[in-house]
């Protein structure tokens, strides 16, 4: 007679909280799996342009048929590490001829449904929700006074310390980014200046005047503390935030991811460069100018030969021998009245941001900056290598050939995005409150 009877294993995935911020971790176990069994986990979701995203990685149950993501290194998949966001940061487009980029535009809610196979039979299966907004949080469009963005209010009456989210030079408006911003108790605008209904089309002329207007606009709002504003941008929006900084004191915190220390020339609709792209008091700011001699052109027609993606990095290190234009160019970062935290990715292809910001960094330190002031730099990590083109916990960008190179691994940008954003909110969190 058979003295003990086997318990009946039910596999199933648990995951903790099923619900939540995309900067939250989320807890992933797989139980009631025959022990050491070979486990296969798949993720998937859709973008804004319905396109599907998937990830996969496999793992050998324990002992007792239990697997656990935060303890649990894969044996293969999408990702290698131990990661419990591993999952979610190295989902590939299902369609491999695809090159956009993962973007959620909307505050609705991503579904992420996760599957558990065994010898390729689906045996369990759960869903995850991230969310872009915490529940609360006021969404109010801003047309008014020439300005074009959507102003995020926290939770509570305030008043609240303010972020000026700016895109960078693909312009148009990025919500999500300010609506978690508001999420973590800042009032945040997100504030689109071209590429956008009735903004000019390119990054050429935009005056600073506008942003001078979104500042007063912030002041005036009951549930901002007109005393504490920062800003945050990437790449041209760092530069943007970097200027913007230098010019006008209410600003008193400079979150800069890729930065540049000069003002770099203007983009037309055709990509180029051309003439300024700021201009103040009906002046246009002195810029820099990118020299493409012989061997630059030759190597850029040899990478469009072979179908590789083009690394502009080597145009933009020219900039640094514009001795015409570089001291004009050069943002004056010391006037900037507040702290500074400068990102960026040590394998940037798109411009050579880490030497940049050390540009920066050496400048601050010259003119003895009496506000703090820090440089976060990255291995491996390319040129959108922090918020607010990253969210933590989603597919990174990394744009493959043909087109411009960026630069940096998806496993490298995604380290540099998830490590990078607490640090953004502690150095607010500091700045601010």
């Amino acid at each position: 007679m058979q003295n003990s009877i086997d318990t009946v294993r039910i596999p199933m995935i648990e995951a903790n909280p099923q619900s939540a911020l995309v900067d939250e971790p989320t807890q992933i176990q797989l139980k009631g799996f025959a022990p050491q069994q070979t486990v296969t986990l798949r993720a998937r979701t859709v973008d804004h342009a319905k396109k599907a995203w998937a990830s996969y990685a496999v793992f050998q149950a324990d002992a007792q048929g239990n697997i656990d993501l935060s303890t649990q290194k894969p044996l293969s998949g999408t990702y290698r590490d131990l990661d419990m966001t591993g999952l979610f940061w190295s989902m590939l487009p299902v369609d491999t001829k695809q090159t956009t980029p993962f973007i959620h535009k909307t505050q609705q809610p991503m579904v992420i449904e996760l599957v558990a196979e065994v010898e390729g039979e689906v045996v369990a299966s759960t869903q995850v929700t991230r969310l872009f907004v915490a529940p609360g949080v006021k969404r109010q469009p801003v047309r008014e006074n020439g300005l074009v963005g959507t102003f995020f209010s926290p939770v509570g009456p305030g008043p609240h310390p303010a972020v000026i989210v700016l895109n960078g030079s693909d312009g148009g408006l990025r919500e999500n980014p300010a609506a978690l911003l508001a999420s973590r108790g800042y009032a945040a605008l997100a504030l689109a200046y071209f590429n956008y209904e009735d903004l000019p089309r390119s990054l050429t002329d935009i005056p600073l005047e506008y942003f001078e207007t979104a500042i007063t606009w912030l002041q005036a709002q009951e549930t901002v503390n007109a005393e504490k504003i920062a800003v945050i941008g990437l790449s041209r929006g760092g530069e943007l935030a970097l200027l913007l900084g230098s010019l006008f004191p209410a600003i008193k915190a400079v979150v800069s991811g890729a930065p540049s220390p000069f003002i770099q020339a203007g983009i037309n609709e055709t990509g180029r460069p051309s003439g300024p792209a700021w201009i103040f008091h009906d002046e246009p700011l002195p810029h820099v100018n990118v020299h493409v001699n012989f061997f630059i052109a030759l190597a850029l027609c040899w990478q469009a030969f072979k179908h590789h993606a083009f690394a502009m990095r080597i145009m933009f290190l020219t900039t640094l021998k514009d001795r015409k234009n570089l001291e004009k160019a050069t943002i004056q970062v010391e006037h900037i009245q507040g702290p500074v935290l400068l990102i960026s990715g040590e394998d940037d292809q798109l411009w050579p941001s880490t030497l940049f910001a050390e540009r920066i960094m050496d400048r601050l330190a010259q003119h003895q900056h009496p506000y703090l002031y820090e440089h976060l730099r990255y291995k491996g990590a390319g040129h959108f290598v922090c918020f607010p083109y990253g969210l933590p916990s989603l597919p990174p960008y990394v744009q493959p050939a043909p087109g411009i190179a960026f630069g940096g691994s998806i496993a490298a940008n995604a380290h540099s995005v998830r490590d990078s954003w607490p640090k953004i909110l502690a150095f607010l969190e500091k700045a601010l409150r």
